[in-house]
């Protein structure tokens, strides 16, 4: 999954459902059509969602939408922050469509509701999450400037306030370096990469990485190929495979991201394969080596903490060509 989009998977919690019950709004003490089928539609549109039933799912948060009671004017809960839930999950819905259907013209209709989303959003963590799907949808239209805008305007609202999550943080940093990097601002982009792996190393040294760190880390990375920056990437890399065997030493394969481990063991050590070709064309004969003892220990993580994986064939035959 994407950096630039699993944060939107996991922003705006929904209190929706609790606040309703503690409004009175789902089971109110005289009923009205307006909200009798009103938790039945937020469900059916949640499900329908997390089934990636992108259309139908928009069709059932407008529909849950126009179901809200109205409440007096400084009801705020109810009149604002429900609206910026809907609003915010048609966004991300659209988003989502957009990106499976490849029709980029979808990201506009994300973009208008993300906007609207983060427009009458009250608290600080759904500003910055609507604020972050509507530097995304920006991205995706090639519109890299503006969405450094976005990305920025997070950062310099919400760094020092607590109101968001490290994670959330250096998803943030990384897309703005992602903008800066297409926009075609390569020195810019190096030092918010830097940044970023300085905010990583921290989190590290701290004890506090997690899944969500290694997913990070492993965007880096590649994103430092892209730029061609081979000794940043190696760094990074062995930052990560000292995650994921730490990891997996600790919990097993029990426990949430696993299958990323899974996938990036095998990616890691095709990468460092690669490197390794590149390495012997240049002569770098020490680094042929070392980028070749990287792959096997990555491959071995594989092999042996998933032992029945479907990497495993194609690891034997890259081990058996050293």
């Amino acid at each position: 999954m994407s950096v630039l989009i699993k944060v939107l998977i996991r922003s705006i919690i929904c209190v929706l459902t609790v606040g309703l019950l503690g409004c009175g709004c789902l089971y109110p003490s005289t009923p009205t059509p307006q909200s009798s089928n009103l938790y039945a539609d937020v469900y059916t549109a949640e499900s329908l969602r997390y089934s990636d039933k992108y259309r139908t799912a928009i069709a059932k948060y407008e529909q849950a939408a126009k179901r809200l009671p109205r409440f007096p004017a400084d009801t705020k809960v109810v009149n604002v922050s429900f609206p910026t839930f809907f609003k915010y999950r048609i966004a991300l819905c659209y988003a989502k469509l957009a990106e499976a259907e490849g029709d980029i013209s979808l990201y506009v209709k994300a973009e208008a509701a993300a906007r609207e989303s983060y427009e009458t959003a009250i608290l600080p963590s759904d500003q910055a999450d609507a604020l972050y799907l509507w530097g995304y949808t920006l991205f995706k239209q090639e519109r890299y400037e503006e969405a450094c805008t976005k990305y920025e305007a997070i950062i310099e609202r919400f760094l020092q306030d607590a109101v968001v999550s490290d994670q959330f943080l250096e998803e943030v940093l990384y897309a703005l370096g992602k903008a800066y990097f297409e926009f075609g601002d390569e020195g810019e982009a190096r030092q918010i990469f830097s940044q970023l792996e300085a905010r990583i190393q921290t989190i590290i040294q701290e004890g506090d990485s997690d899944f969500y760190t290694a997913e990070t880390i492993y965007a880096l990375g590649k994103v430092y190929l892209e730029l061609n920056d081979e000794a940043a990437a190696r760094r990074v890399f062995a930052k990560l495979e000292a995650q994921i065997e730490a990891d997996l030493r600790r919990f097993g394969v029990h426990f949430h991201g696993v299958d990323f481990y899974e996938e990036t063991l095998y990616e890691l050590g095709t990468v460092y394969l690669e490197l390794a070709d590149k390495a012997a064309a240049l002569g770098k004969m020490y680094t042929v080596l070392s980028d070749k003892t990287a792959a096997r220990q990555a491959f071995a993580l594989l092999i042996e903490y998933f032992p029945d994986s479907s990497y495993n064939a194609e690891v034997k035959r890259l081990l058996e060509k050293q």
